[in-house]
């Protein structure tokens, strides 16, 4: 069973929610967890009580590790993955704001394992943009060149390419075609190229649109799930994304269906 790493900074309540959905997975006793904290900016004594509380009570599987300074949410997840990487040969990778299925350790653990062979998936995901009146329309696990962050999981040597790859001279080729915007940011479904220019010019700080990018030049897939897990279910034959797939999950990002928080899969965000 892989480790799983939750990055939290100011938010106690939710990481107390988080790790309560975790316990009900019949697998939870055992992974090995690691809670990464970042330091408070402002110092907050009902936040630290609150941390210190939880703390407390957590079981021996679950390791906590405070930054003696504030790294932000970039340096803190590159760093650490990176570190349990030289480790492991997979990490999953969550944050506090996650609402766990019963199964998601399960599902992350067989779906990293099903596909550790296949270069072309480079990562895992646990949440899925597919709505309760489609599970029909999908097959029960699919592929995009669109990522995740919510509840994802990584093998070393995507990781560690990511990190080598020198993405300057593909940024300078994406800034200047059109049509290659339009494919990365989704079929304009996001605004990829938006984020990833002001990242570039450090108006922003973000690890997720560099990791799009890397996807996207290397034309690796993330694996999703539909929602019913069955580790009987038949391998995907063709390692390629669903045309049909791409467009409906392209309307249901554009109709803004993540903020309708109507999610039937393995992780969704508490939002407040």
């Amino acid at each position: 069973m892989q480790p799983v790493i939750i990055f939290t900074y100011n938010r106690p309540d939710h990481l107390f929610k988080s790790i309560k959905s975790l316990k009900k997975n019949n697998s939870f006793s055992k992974i090995k967890f690691f809670i990464i904290q970042d330091k408070l900016k402002n110092f907050y004594s009902i936040i630290v009580d609150k941390y210190k509380q939880l703390y407390k009570k957590l079981i021996s599987n679950i390791k906590v590790i405070k930054r003696t300074y504030n790294y932000g949410l970039k340096k803190n997840i590159i760093e650490e993955v990176s570190l349990i990487l030289k480790k492991h040969k997979k990490v999953i990778v969550c944050e506090d704001d996650l609402i766990f299925h019963k199964d998601f350790l399960n599902y992350m653990n067989f779906m990293l394992e099903k596909y550790s062979k296949d270069k072309r998936i480079s990562s895992v995901s646990g949440f899925s943009y597919v709505q309760k009146n489609q599970f029909n329309l999908f097959s029960d696990e699919y592929l995009l060149t669109l990522t995740s962050s919510w509840g994802w999981a990584i093998k070393r040597e995507h990781c560690k390419d990511f990190l080598n790859l020198c993405s300057n001279k593909y940024k300078k080729i994406l800034f200047k075609d059109k049509k290659l915007q339009h494919s990365f940011n989704y079929d304009d479904a996001h605004s990829h190229t938006l984020w990833l220019k002001k990242n570039s010019l450090k108006k922003i700080s973000s690890w997720n649109i560099e990791w799009e990018f890397y996807n996207f030049i290397k034309k690796y897939y993330t694996l999703y799930p539909n929602f019913k897990f069955e580790m009987n279910k038949i391998k995907i034959d063709k390692i390629s994304e669903n045309l049909s797939f791409r467009n409906a999950i392209k309307k249901n990002i554009q109709d803004n269906f993540v903020k309708k928080i109507v999610y039937y899969n393995y992780t969704w965000q508490t939002y407040g």
